[in-house]
């Protein structure tokens, strides 16, 4: 143990956040100088000391840096007495070495005893049933909200052989305190799968300042799923505050934020030792002198201060290394051994071998137990996978370039003017592929893993073996350098450029169990998991972004947070069986078949056509596309693969489509020169409650050529162990994002993290609220006005809570009258909530997306108003003075309009008085032709009418005035010769008029008398009798 005149530290944390709040107390036998002395009456009855109830003790450092070695009494045993005097002993920075602790009788370092170990002025960390003296927890929630995460439950939790963090997003801190005699250093090891949680060690002085020497405040990198990493940081002599801090990053629904792991933590440069530390349980040493402990192998295992290791019935019992226990054999069962392959021989034949698991955890003497078969016999060699052929007798490996094979032939060349169709096929699993990796790890230590590489060929299958321990991560990587083509997108959709397919069952007994695929590009993303049993099913994924990957299977049979640590082989048979894996279109793998060339081939493959270009069905030549097309790159074929860019784009040499910043829509000119390069924008703060803070940083560049113009985003944080000049992650895109964490109180930097990108093309422009599958539900058109300018973007980098990539609006919104060129805003609320907690409210909706998948951003600028045009100006013409009138020009009061044409000058001319109708308005002049005509045209009827009245009356009076009753001859003063007779008209019709003049013409003057006499005659006399009898009257 350590020295008994030890100051004992309580610390509690609030530097920039922790305030250290430092108690001493003395040890036992030290009394406080300013202690009241007891009085006699409560003086307690002891005997007087004698020699020999003394022991020795050390004191604190005085000023002098000494420590003093004095003879103190035991407690309540005697007072009084005469000690020795103090000895000066030892200087305050002095220990022992490694394996030796300080005796204090004898005051010289002596080696520890067998089954203890020491390390000479440090502490080791490794038991973790529960929280160590000189540790403490505390978490603060991230978001400030109560009703969210219940931070005072997500602290630091000590499991057995680990400590591990919460899985939230609170802030929580594990701290260790330290008082160190000399210079000196913390070694830790962790393990983090992902870095969707942000973990930092820092290390402050008693007076809350950061020690910059320790490299603290920095990230620690993630380790990878299982895996275990340990980083050392130097510490300060004195007071040493050491933070382990954790805080879980909300990255969508769906994806679980991975905990971090710290399985022993070791302290060097405290103070001396006065004794030895035991070994832990499942540990021993037989020397004298030990530094460390040795861990007891399998089959055997050990209490604490073991000096050896006690075997157990390896016929009924066994135990794993590290064990402090042994456990009874189960019958064995066909889970309990596995099959495997011996390489195929000059013969191609294989052995197949059968192992039991190791170490073996059945009894094969129980009766009802199943025996290992027979190994050794000989089998045929399966065919290769496609693509592939055997090398050298012996194993299965890819065709070179520009050949092929079916899996069954030896690999030979393409036929000329044809190419190798690469991709990958796996279907038969007698040995592991050459890019694919197989691997078991685990949380609580390195023994809960079956076998090594943890999964199992098994000829139609891999599988992922039985008997692993319950918090086994069964791991499975497949490389791949690339696929052979560019990113490319059509109808506003990226277009694929390879797929990866696979077929796979779930057998578990625990309903938690988990298979995840994930592809990692720049980062690990989850593209799928299935939970619980599963069929054979199968899967595809498109690929729509080049560049070299690696897609892995990872499968987990329970959640971690229901993991029993004390019964952790409950699911020793949950397994998962991948059947087949297929890949198309890979840069590397083989081939199966050949293709033809359009354009023929040479050493490299098909002679491809240049940008631009596409092939020609008839002639198979290269042709150029028309100018403003681009090229469909993956289908290159006939004139239908040239398309035009979308509205607002321009070709960049027919190979994509780009904005120059200048957008012609709707008869409207937008010149966003001005608005050119990148632009950043930055989401509200997110404040922890005690005071810390997390933005979301974007930077964009809205239009140019992508060789010139695209926004970055790097990560700043500088990972511990990382050279200081070396940069960062950087992610280059139109549309980018940072986490963004502030820097102490003494630090005035801000560290980015995590960058992602959120539109690696710019697909349209328009004035809608929609482009493809892109909808802008968030930033509404105006009502009416001048609509919004909005430009789409999109990554199509899926995710599980982003199956089709990320996609960014920027609206561009004209006023004329903001003089600032760079207000860009976020959209703080969303038109209905997305997600039911309150997180995804606030804090997502802030970070300018509602559903963590389409991010929107609102700039306001007068440069993002249109060019003005002569229809945005209005002539106003003044009143005539002096025969002289001013016209002005003005600004019509609906236009938004910049830049362009300028108002023109006024103009002064001569008065000209208009004629009249050109002060009428047109209708009007209408009207008024319309009514003159109507009138003409009636009084020309009326005088019509009046003269055949007239020429009829004169008829009748002759008539009625020949005593004959005879028509006299027609006289020419009455009647012209160019009258028309048949104008004269009678109230029975024109036909009778017609008739009966017809016939007083045609007839002679004895005729006419008869044609009077008639029945036509007859009616002319009855048809207006009274008429014709009042003048005959007057003439008799």
């Amino acid at each position: 143990m350590r020295d008994e005149m030890h100051w004992s530290y309580v610390v509690v944390l609030t530097c920039a956040s922790t305030m250290v709040m430092l108690l001493g107390t003395a040890g036992e036998g030290f009394a406080q100088e300013d202690s009241a002395e007891p009085s006699p009456s409560t003086q307690p009855s002891l005997p007087t000391c004698q020699p020999d109830d003394f022991h020795y003790a050390m004191t604190e450092c005085d000023e002098g840096g000494v420590r003093w070695r004095v003879q103190v009494p035991q407690p309540d045993a005697c007072i009084g007495g005469a000690p020795s005097a103090p000895v000066r002993a030892v200087d305050c920075g002095f220990s022992c070495g490694a394996g030796e602790y300080l005796n204090i009788d004898s005051g010289s370092c002596k080696k520890c005893q067998k089954g203890k170990y020491s390390l000479g002025g440090g502490d080791k960390f490794t038991d973790w049933s529960e929280l160590p003296p000189d540790f403490t927890v505390s978490s603060t929630s991230f978001y400030l909200t109560e009703d969210y995460e219940h931070c005072n439950e997500s602290l630091w939790d000590p499991i057995g052989s680990f400590v591990r963090s919460p899985d939230s997003t609170c802030s929580s801190k594990l701290i260790y305190t330290a008082n160190l005699a000399k210079e000196g250093s913390v070694n830790f090891t962790y393990s983090l799968a992902t870095d969707f949680n942000y973990f930092t060690v820092e290390v402050h002085n008693e007076l809350c300042q950061r020690n910059h020497k320790s490299g603290g405040g920095k990230a620690v990198t993630a380790t990878g799923e299982g895996e275990w990493k340990s980083i050392k940081l130097d510490l300060d002599a004195g007071l040493n505050v050491i933070t382990w801090r954790s805080e879980g990053l909300y990255v969508g629904t769906g994806i679980k934020i991975p905990r971090v792991y710290i399985r022993s933590i070791e302290v060097m440069g405290l103070q001396y030792t006065s004794d030895c530390t035991k070994c832990p349980a499942g540990t021993f040493t037989s020397a004298r002198g030990a530094a460390s402990c040795d861990e007891c192998p399998a089959n055997t295992y050990s209490q604490s201060g073991a000096t050896n290791c006690t075997p157990c019935n390896t016929e009924t019992m066994y135990s794993v290394p590290g064990s402090t226990n042994c456990t009874m054999k189960k019958p064995c069962n066909e889970h309990d051994y596995y099959k495997i392959h011996t390489p195929c021989n000059e013969n191609n034949q294989t052995k197949v071998m059968y192992k039991w698991i190791d170490p073996q955890v059945c009894n094969s003497n129980i009766p009802a137990s199943v025996q290992l078969p027979i190994s050794g016999e000989f089998e045929a060699c399966p065919p290769c996978n496609p693509g592939m052929s055997i090398n050298n007798k012996t194993e299965c490996n890819f065709c070179p370039s520009n050949q092929f094979s079916d899996g069954t032939t030896p690999c030979q060349d393409c036929p000329p003017n044809t190419t190798p169709e690469y991709g990958m096929s796996f279907s038969y699993w007698n040995s592991l592929p050459p890019n694919m990796h197989a691997s078991c790890v685990v949380t609580t230590n390195d023994y809960g893993c079956a076998s090594r590489e943890g999964w199992i060929l098994a000829d139609t299958f891999i599988h992922t073996g039985h008997g692993h321990s319950d918090d086994a991560y069964l791991i499975l990587d497949l490389q791949v350098d690339g696929f052979r083509q560019e990113a490319s997108y059509f109808n506003g959709r990226a277009e694929e450029l390879g797929t990866i397919s696979f077929a796979f069952s779930m057998e578990c007994q625990s309903e938690d169990c988990t298979l995840f695929f994930l592809e990692e590009l720049n980062e690990a993303n989850v593209i799928e998991y299935w939970t619980g049993p599963k069929d054979k099913q199968d899967y595809r994924y498109a690929v729509t972004i080049a560049g070299r990957r690696s897609f892995t299977w990872a499968f987990q049979k329970t959640d971690v947070n229901k993991l029993d640590y004390d019964n952790n082989h409950k699911y020793p048979n949950d397994i998962v069986k991948i059947y087949d894996i297929t890949l198309t279109n890979t840069v590397n793998g083989g081939a199966a078949t050949c293709k033809e060339c359009p354009l023929g081939s040479d050493h490299t493959g098909c002679i491809p056509c240049g940008p631009g270009q596409f092939i020609d069905e008839n002639s198979k030549h290269c042709k150029n596309c028309p100018e403003d097309m681009y090229v469909r790159a993956s289908d290159p074929v006939g004139e239908a693969a040239c398309l035009e860019c979308p509205s607002g784009l321009k070709s960049n040499k027919g190979e994509s489509c780009y904005s120059n910043c200048h957008v012609r829509l709707n008869e409207k000119h937008y010149d966003l020169v001005l608005l050119q390069g990148q632009q950043s924008v930055m989401s509200g703060a997110s404040f922890l409650t005690e005071g810390n803070a997390f933005y979301y940083h974007f930077n964009f560049s809205l239009c140019g050529k992508a060789e010139s113009n695209l926004a970055s985003c790097i990560d700043n944080s500088t990972a511990i162990g990382q050279v200081e000049d070396e940069e960062g992650a950087m992610v280059n895109s139109w549309v980018c994002r940072s986490l963004m964490l502030p820097g102490s109180d003494d630090e005035k930097y801000m560290t980015a993290i995590k960058p992602i990108s959120l539109g690696d093309t710019l697909l349209g422009i328009n004035d809608g609220d929609s482009y493809g599958m892109i909808t802008d539900t968030i930033i509404p058109q105006p009502e009416e006005g001048l609509k919004d300018l909005k430009f789409y973007y999109h990554s199509p980098q899926t995710t599980k809570a982003c199956p089709n990539g990320r996609s960014t609006i920027v609206t561009l919104r004209c006023d004329p009258n903001e003089k600032e060129v760079d207000k860009i805003e976020l959209p703080i609320a969303c038109p209905t909530a997305v997600e039911s907690n309150h997180m995804a409210e606030t804090t997502v909706a802030q970070a300018g997306t509602c559903d963590g998948c389409t991010f929107h951003m609102l700039w306001t600028s007068q440069y993002a108003c249109p060019v003005c045009t002569n229809d945005d100006i209005v002539a106003i013409k003044q009143e005539c003075k002096h025969g002289q009138q001013v016209t002005k020009h003005v600004w019509n009061d609906t236009a938004k309009c910049v830049g362009g044409i300028t108002l023109p000058s006024d103009k002064t001319t001569k008065c000209v008085v208009p004629p009249w109708y050109s002060q009428v308005p047109m209708y009007a002049q209408i009207a008024i032709a319309a009514f003159v005509g109507c009138a003409i045209l009636l009084c020309a009827m009326i005088v019509c009418v009046w003269k055949k009245n007239r020429k009829l009356e004169y008829k009748y009076q002759k008539l009625a005035s020949s005593t004959s009753g005879e028509l006299p001859a027609a006289d020419s003063c009455a009647i012209d010769e160019d009258d028309d007779e048949d104008e004269v008209h009678f109230e029975d019709g024109n036909k009778k008029s017609r008739s009966f003049l017809s016939k007083f013409k045609s007839r002679g003057s004895s005729d006419k008398q008869g044609l009077l006499d008639g029945p036509d005659m007859e009616a002319f006399r009855m048809q207006d009798q009274p008429s014709i009898m009042t003048p005959l009257s007057e003439t008799t």
